[in-house]
Formats: C-alpha cells, sequence, structure tokens
C-alpha cells in the first residue's frame, strides 16, 4: 500500500472500533494544545457520551499535579473521552480505578506475559516503571459528564534523563512496534467493559484493581496534603480510597492533588 491510499490515523481508529459507545464519534488531529482542552470545550458545547478526541501530538499536555506530560508526536496514544457519569455517588471514587482496569486490560494484551500494576490511584507501571497515565475532570452542574485524559507510551524508546528511569514504553518493554490503531481500539473497547462493570458490579473493580497494586505491605508516605501522611499501605477501601496503617492507626485517604511514595526509611 501506498503512503497516499493509507487512511488517516483516526481513520484506522474508526475502521477497528468494536464498542457500542465510546469513539462515537471520534476526532483526530495531528497536533492540538491538549486534547482535554478539546473536550472540555466539546462538554459545554453538549457533545454526547463517547466522543473522543485524540491526536498526535499535544503542545500542552498535562497529567495530575499540573504536571506536563511527556509524549514523542506519533509514537504514542494521547486522547481524551467523554462519559455521561457511570455509577452512583457513592461508588465515583472507583472510576479512577475502573478506567486504569480498562486500559491496562489492552496494554496487557500486547505486552503479555508481562504483568501490569498499579500505583494508586491513577498510574499504570510495568517493571515498577510508568508506561500509562490517567486524568479525571469532573464537570460542574448542571452536567453530569466527565472527560478521562488518557496517555499510553506505546512506541517511544527515548525519554528526558529526569524520566529515564521511571517510563517505559510497549516497544521498550516488548521489541516489538505496536500498531497504535489497533491499540487504541482495543482500549476503547476494554474500557467500556469496565465502565459496564462499574455501574453493575462495583465491587468487583475494587477486587481488580487491588490484585495489582502496587507496595500493599510497605511503608509509604503520601505527599500533598498539610503534611506528609507515612504508614503501612493496605489496600484499597469500598469508595475506592486508599488505607494506610499509621502509628496513630488506620487512615482513609481519598485521591485529588496527592502523590504516593514508598517512604524514604
Amino acid at each position: 500500500m501506498s503512503p497516499s491510499t493509507i487512511m488517516p490515523f483516526g481513520h484506522q481508529v474508526s475502521a477497528q472500533l468494536t464498542t457500542k459507545a465510546l469513539g462515537y464519534p471520534l476526532y483526530y488531529q495531528k497536533q492540538v494544545s491538549s486534547t482535554n482542552h478539546l473536550a472540555l470545550e466539546a462538554v459545554q458545547n453538549g457533545a454526547e457520551h463517547g466522543t473522543v478526541f485524540i491526536a498526535d501530538d499535544q503542545t500542552e499536555g498535562y497529567g495530575r499535579r499540573g504536571r506536563t506530560w511527556i509524549s514523542d508526536a506519533g509514537l504514542n496514544l494521547t486522547f481524551s473521552i467523554i462519559i455521561d457519569k457511570p455509577c452512583e455517588d457513592q461508588n465515583i471514587g472507583l472510576l479512577p480505578l475502573a478506567t486504569c482496569l480498562g486500559v491496562a486490560d489492552a496494554i496487557e494484551a500486547a505486552v503479555c506475559p508481562h504483568a501490569l500494576q498499579f500505583k494508586w490511584p491513577n498510574d499504570i507501571l510495568l517493571n515498577d516503571q510508568k508506561i500509562s497515565g490517567i486524568l479525571l475532570q469532573v464537570m460542574s452542574p448542571p452536567t453530569d459528564q466527565i472527560i478521562l485524559g488518557i496517555g499510553v507510551n506505546v512506541n517511544q524508546t527515548d525519554f528526558p534523563k529526569d524520566l529515564e528511569s521511571l517510563a517505559t514504553s510497549i516497544l521498550l518493554s516488548t521489541g516489538q512496534q505496536m500498531d497504535r490503531a489497533s491499540l487504541m481500539a482495543s482500549v476503547l473497547l476494554h474500557l467500556e467493559k469496565t465502565l459496564d462493570l462499574l455501574r453493575h458490579s462495583p465491587w468487583m473493580i475494587r477486587q481488580l484493581y487491588t490484585e495489582k497494586l502496587v507496595w500493599i505491605g510497605q511503608n509509604c508516605t503520601i505527599d500533598g496534603m498539610n503534611h506528609p501522611v507515612e504508614g503501612i499501605l493496605t489496600g484499597i477501601d469500598d469508595s475506592g480510597a486508599l488505607t494506610i496503617h499509621t502509628t496513630s492507626g488506620p487512615q482513609i485517604i481519598y485521591a485529588g492533588n496527592l502523590s504516593l511514595r514508598v517512604a524514604d526509611h
């Protein structure tokens, strides 16, 4: 097939979609400021559940805590999905976990037999290095929609010096180039399944996520609160919050602009 007959990337993804709602419609651009910015504007203009924005390059891509999302143009997946609130309010804290599960299910099919792990609440790890990150933006009333911003390191092999030991990609882990369009279609399908699971069996989201949670039983520190909290990480509660046992007793930590790490001592 000559380059002139190759379908644009967005069309490649759409041609492989087997979802019920996610990816309909799907908007693709080579370069944008941020797919989350496009999704936010679309929500304000009445966009429907399942709308996806994907770009080869983001000039202002960002992750949790305002950090810049580093991604070489055309090598990875950077996209945002608009969804209607998928569950009751008491289970909304499980949404980041369900999102991680869906994305991880698609990645694991590509990196098998390697197993992925989760760093609460929004990071997916392979061999202790970050391969994917999630950013959720919950819209204010009257809308109940949510934007899922997702980045997956696919075919990138070089990262900035300060990230070399912290980040990896599918290509780095397997030695094989991955078709991004196929992976994107797979992510949307698996994510749709985990959102259905969250709606009907939220307890299973907690169970499946906890099975892959890193550092259970280890002494950890949580930064980003009024003061650091240190204790033994014990798991996830029914609401999706982190449970940790400190010297003053058990504590429940809810997701926010927090950072979890293994304690220095």
